[in-house]
């Protein structure tokens, strides 16, 4: 289908070529009831804005108007071009004169090419001026902001003229990305939301002796939340657990598997996700660690990456054997098994003692029950598949031609002849408990006893309770 005007071509859609034009402004697509008539809108338009340099002479400067005016931007697909025409700038006659010539601007045709993206600028530039024998007033204009991320501006920030002649001003101010406005005002008026600026105006009257306006923006601005999910999955995890940790943003961390795991930050906010495995307590992690898919951290921009990422970890811990050198022989006694233990076999266990022990690493051959000296120390005794450690004595000293009796005096006699053999840790008197054979699992129990030059009393343990000389 294809629009004329007379018989000039302005569109044949869907090629697109043609233009549509209200004004300079170029229409990108048109409707006729709701049948799409008028598509060029192949990309988004961009902008065009004119701009004027330099500046009037004269004290009535702001009885100018030009026409378009300064700031005028006009929108179309780029690469397209066109020609901005400019009107001789008009201003009032009676009461005023030229200075420096009258008031124009050249060139007064602008040819301008819409740029690949945003806005370029074309300028004309001023000159005269005008000057008025009437009374001119100016006011001043100012504004701040008393909100963050807030950069407001006033237009004009001057403006000269007779009392009673009346002028629009404009307060307004670009939004930043990430930021959540709300409640913006000027001077408690209310401002218009455009999307991408908030903007007020007002009209004001130029009266004697001119005046000073300072407006100031209110209102309230936070960085706007962006939030991202991750999950946690362990699929194939054995004999370990995982948790994950989540620094930046609202952060967080806990156990896995878990779902839906939200944070949250303003605009741009780097986000790290991690899942860590640990091997359960005996227990060793797999040959060449654990597998995370698709790695174990992964990083997202809170306000850039959408959607959810998902983080999982695999592999199977195997048990950590232990394992303790014992002799082949077993006591009737921790102390017999360290005092008289040889020869050398391997217990094995997980863990620690008391535990079940094995005489195999397979762990599946209970050790034999009995007590055995363990190489690194202490005894090792078996009862029922499980195994506990005892703390043994691994040597005697001898005490021979010991003599015993009711009281000291009978032992010492006794002692000349004896044949009987006792044994201890230490020398006879300070050797306590004294032991009636060399296993030490049997003492002495209670007595007197003595090896002709001295003598001990021992109790029913056989623990010394008193000693002395013959």
């Amino acid at each position: 289908m294809a629009i004329y005007l007379g018989n000039q071509i302005i569109s044949s859609n869907p090629t697109g070529t043609g233009a549509l034009y209200l004004g300079e402004q170029n229409i990108c697509t048109a409707y006729l009831g709701a049948v799409k008539i008028f598509d060029n809108c192949a990309v988004a338009n961009t902008n065009v804005q004119l701009q004027y340099t330099g500046s009037y002479q004269g004290n009535a400067t702001g009885q100018i108007t030009e026409n378009p005016p300064d700031g005028y931007t006009v929108s179309g697909q780029p690469g397209t071009s066109g020609t901005l025409t400019l009107s001789t700038p008009t201003y009032p006659g009676a009461g005023y004169f030229c200075v420096g010539g009258c008031p124009d601007v050249n060139p007064k045709s602008v040819p301008y090419t819409f740029p690949s993206s945003g806005t370029t600028v074309v300028t004309s530039s001023r000159s005269g001026g005008l000057s008025s024998n009437v009374a001119q007033y100016t006011d001043n204009l100012s504004v701040s902001s008393g909100v963050g991320n807030v950069s407001p501006t006033v237009s004009p920030t001057t403006r000269t003229g007779p009392a009673g002649d009346t002028y629009s001003v404009t307060v307004a101010f670009t939004k930043v990305a990430g930021i959540t406005y709300s409640g913006m005002n000027v001077d408690s008026n209310a401002m218009t939301d455009n999307g991408s600026t908030f903007s007020w105006t007002t009209t004001n009257t130029i009266a004697s002796p001119g005046a000073t306006y300072a407006y100031v923006v209110g209102g309230t601005s936070a960085a706007t939340q962006y939030s991202y999910t991750f999950n946690f999955t362990t699929s194939s995890l054995v004999n370990a657990t995982a948790a994950y940790s989540i620094s930046g943003g609202s952060g967080g961390s806990g156990s896995a598997p878990a779902s839906s795991i939200t944070v949250t930050g303003a605009l741009n906010t780097s986000v790290a996700a991690t899942l860590t495995a640990t091997s359960n307590s005996g227990y060793n992690d797999p040959s060449g660690g654990f597998t995370y898919s698709p790695s174990q951290s992964i990083t997202k921009t809170l306000g850039v990456d959408s959607g959810a990422s998902t983080i999982d970890v695999s592999g199977t811990s195997t048990q950590n054997v232990n394992t303790l050198t014992v002799s082949t022989n077993s006591g009737s006694c921790a102390n017999d098994a360290c005092i008289n233990g040889s020869g050398s076999s391997t217990v094995y266990y997980t863990g620690s003692l008391p535990t079940s022990v094995f005489s195999n690493s397979g762990l599946s051959s209970p050790y034999s029950n009995g007590i055995y000296k363990i190489s690194s120390g202490g005894a090792l005794n078996v009862s029922g598949g499980t195994g506990s450690q005892e703390s043994c004595i691994s040597s005697l000293n001898t005490f021979n031609n010991i003599g015993n009796g009711g009281s000291y005096t009978s032992a010492c006699s006794n002692a000349s002849g004896s044949s009987d053999v006792y044994f201890g840790t230490g020398g006879f008197q300070t050797s306590s408990p004294l032991y009636s054979n060399n296993t030490g699992c049997n003492t002495s129990g209670s007595g007197f006893w003595s090896n002709g030059s001295q003598w001990i009393q021992t109790n029913s343990s056989g623990v010394v309770i008193n000693l002395g000389s013959c």
